[in-house]
Formats: C-alpha cells, structure tokens, sequence
C-alpha cells in the first residue's frame, strides 16, 4: 500500500560523514535498473520470501509491523535471502510507532571472520543514525569474542571500531511516514533519507562480494515500513 512521504523535519546542518572519502557532489540517487524484489505489503500476511527471527512482526492495514517480542533478548529479525552480490540498493519507507530504532542489514551467512556473517549496515533512530563496517569493525570476529567475555579492547582496536561506525545527527518525525535509501557500490555505502545524502562510509569491509542476507532489526516495539525494495545494477 502507497504511502506518502514527508520531509525530514530537521537535518542537524545537513550533516554528511565521509571516512576516506572526498567531496559528495550529487544529493539525490537515480536507482539501479533491476528490481530483485519488492513488497508493498498489500496482502494480509509476509510473502513466504520473508523469513523471521525473534519477531512478532505482521501485516497490518497495507504495511509490516515490526515487533520485538517481549522480553526478548534480541531485537525482531525480518530477512530476505540473496543471490551472492556485493553492489545493491535497499528502498524503504518507515514510521516509528513506538520504537525509537531499527536498522537495514547486509549478512554473509557462510562469513566466518565476523559474528554472525555481519557485514555492514545503516542503523535509524529518531535523533542520529549511523553507517556500520560490521566485517572490519563491530562484529570483528577476534574483537567481538574478547568484548563478549569481557575483556578490554585495546586502544587501537577501539580507534577501529570507532572509526568503521560514523553518527550523522538527523530529527525524524515520528507522526510521519519517511523515506530510507541504503546504496552500496563497491566499498562505499551511502544513506539518504527523504532525498537528501545524511551519510558516507568508505570502508573495505564494505565491499565483501557476496553479501547473501538482508535483514531489517526491529528494537522494541513497533516500526511501520512499507514500499521495500531491493535493486542491483544491471550486468
């Protein structure tokens, strides 16, 4: 079901976050020309290409409704399985209804250098988001297995991991619908929301070839999304 698009009500200086990477010229994307697949949530449940994990999310009135259960250890996990790829675009428009966060994932679920296949990822919240080099940074394999036991990550390896994992201040209104653009071509993923480029991360994990899950997260209880896409450029 169609939804309308409202601005972004603030873009705190409209501020962009570039890691190795030069001027951005151009705010806008035209999208890559084929479409893998796309939902517009008009039925009365999740096409069978969604799978779930530790979610109660459902269709409700033309949109998916992302819901963490309850006391759950782990935020609500809706995935889409992917031919192996490594440059592709995600479309999704959104509407917090309660949670306060969600994020847009990209896994290699045979990737055994990172937790759990993590490659990168574009994280939403109300006030400020955030572009991940998972694979090189956060879920680390080495950093991730010392973090979890406890230990304390040395100074370099903080610096990494801080540095694969840039914040842009943004001001989502949560009475309205907006729209979220994800791109990734070769080692550089970019975020635009409501038309206008609010992120930038040139980084090498980033270009992992074979990128084979798309995973949206739900923290807590509820995000609306509607008109979800994936586009990869044509051969």
């Amino acid at each position: 079901m169609k939804k309308t698009s409202f601005p972004v009500a603030a873009l705190a200086a409209a501020f962009v976050l570039s890691i190795h990477c030069g001027t951005i010229q151009s705010l806008r994307a035209e999208p890559f020309e084929k479409i893998l697949f796309e939902d517009d949530f008009s039925g009365d449940k999740l096409k069978e290409e969604w799978g779930s994990w530790k979610s109660e999310t459902v269709v409700r009135d033309g949109v998916m409704v992302g819901i963490t259960p309850e006391g759950s250890d782990h935020p609500s996990v809706n995935t889409i399985k992917l031919p192996p790829l490594s440059d592709m675009e995600v479309a999704v428009s959104f509407k917090f209804a309660g949670s306060k966060r969600f994020s847009v994932m990209f896994r290699d679920l045979d990737y055994k250098g990172s937790h759990a296949g993590h490659i990168c990822h574009v994280g939403v919240g109300l006030n400020s988001g955030t572009l991940y080099d998972g694979k090189t940074g956060l879920f680390e394999i080495e950093a991730y297995e010392k973090k979890k036991a406890g230990e304390k990550l040395d100074e370099a390896t903080q610096k990494r991991i801080k540095d694969k994992m840039p914040s842009f201040p943004i001001e989502i209104d949560p009475e309205k619908w907006h729209d979220l653009l994800i791109r990734i071509e070769g080692d550089t993923m970019k975020a635009w929301i409501d038309g206008e480029l609010v992120g930038t991360l040139q980084s090498e994990g980033i270009a992992h070839p074979t990128k084979s899950n798309m995973n949206i997260t739900t923290n807590d209880r509820e995000v609306w999304y509607d008109n979800f896409s994936i586009r990869v450029p044509e051969s």
